[in-house]
């Protein structure tokens, strides 16, 4: 489906819902395609280290949550 800008503008909401559920709304700006609304991929985020680079702490431990003496100062 291919849109103005203007009117994706005035009706975001309506655009954005078609998008969500799989539609791929082509936005157009002076009749020629602009940009696309398409829906969100979620992606995992990878924990790799750096190339030769040899970790000083585990994966577990880079990763748990911070405890209140962690940051002093911070409250």
């Amino acid at each position: 489906m291919q849109v103005a800008v203007r009117e994706a503008k005035a009706k975001l909401s309506k655009f954005g819902d078609l998008a969500h559920k799989g539609e791929v709304v082509v936005v157009c700006k002076n009749g020629e395609p602009w940009f696309d609304m398409v829906p969100h991929v979620k992606t995992q985020r990878k924990i790799t280290p750096l190339k030769g680079v040899v970790p000083i702490i585990s994966e577990a431990e880079a990763v748990e949550p911070l405890k209140p003496g962690d940051l002093p100062g911070w409250s």
